[in-house]
């Protein structure tokens, strides 16, 4: 297993793959992703850890997220209990790394927030949230700037870090810290393919917001029928991204992936490296 350096137009091609997959198997897919946003959900009423439940448990859920998509993508047809995976990868034992990953990413969280707080005050996460008033706490646009790069300068890496870090622990059983690093380094091999990727992703939710606006102009008698209308294409989109997510891995990582592109291939006559780990 090795990681490949992939062209910028690389990403493009992941925004739309995501929706490939996704229609392979579209009942269970969205399915299993509501499963997962529902658990979710219900991980912030657990006592002490609150809100930062779904911080901790991304890692765990996201392996099986990812099992399901390769499923779909492979012409098989995943169940919902395919989202506990990560309890029986690994011989039973990858659960825990992936328990510790979510810690680390819910403390980076913690830091990150509290870092931009004492750059921007609250006037940052009330201009998140869009529930800034004109009573409430103020800042000027700069400070907003601010407090913001603060937020990535310090969550940004962490998040580097912990993309394939999952699949790292989870399918190659790759030791937590190297599972890190060797994340942060693929995503740095491929930078440009990632960055077209974001924009991929970035240009959709604009072209996706402009039609539903239009879509919600024309039901605006009917916000039941809206509703109805809106929230199977807002789960088809977001298990969309989850399935690219499945993708980038296929193309970037899993080498033996079904699909692999052909411009992933090394050039003619190049030495094979060694299959023994992930090299970044």
């Amino acid at each position: 297993m090795q990681i490949s350096r992939l062209p910028a137009r690389t990403g493009l091609r992941w925004v739309i793959d995501g929706f490939r997959v996704v229609r392979r198997q579209p009942l269970a897919l969205t399915a299993i992703s509501f499963l997962n946003l529902a658990l979710m959900g219900l991980s912030m009423i657990v006592p002490v850890i609150g809100s930062l439940g779904p911080l901790i448990l991304t890692p765990l859920l996201m392996v099986g997220m990812m099992k399901a998509a390769r499923m779909a993508d492979q012409g098989q047809s995943p169940s919902p209990f395919t989202l506990f995976a990560a309890f029986r990868d690994n011989g039973g034992r990858a659960w825990k790394p992936l328990m510790v990953l979510g810690a680390i990413n819910a403390g980076a969280t913690i830091a990150a927030m509290a870092a931009a707080a004492a750059v921007g005050g609250e006037a940052l996460f009330e201009a998140i949230t869009g529930r800034m008033t004109p009573n409430g706490p103020q800042a000027d646009d700069a400070t907003l700037l601010s407090a913001a790069g603060v937020f990535l300068i310090i969550y940004l890496p962490v998040q580097l870090a912990t993309w394939y870090a999952p699949l790292f622990i989870a399918w190659d059983r790759v030791p937590l810290l190297k599972s890190m690093f060797f994340s942060f380094a693929a995503i740095l091999r491929n930078k440009w393919a990632f960055l077209a990727y974001a924009l991929g992703w970035l240009a959709f939710a604009v072209l996706a917001m402009l039609g539903l606006r239009i879509l919600a102009s024309m039901m605006s008698g009917s916000p039941v029928l809206l509703s109805l209308v809106l929230t199977p294409l807002w789960l088809i989109g977001l298990t969309a991204v989850y399935c690219s997510f499945w993708v980038t891995y296929r193309d970037a990582v899993d080498l033996g992936g079904p699909q692999r592109a052909p411009e992933v291939s090394e050039a003619p006559g190049a030495p094979e490296p060694p299959e023994s780990g992930p090299t970044p």
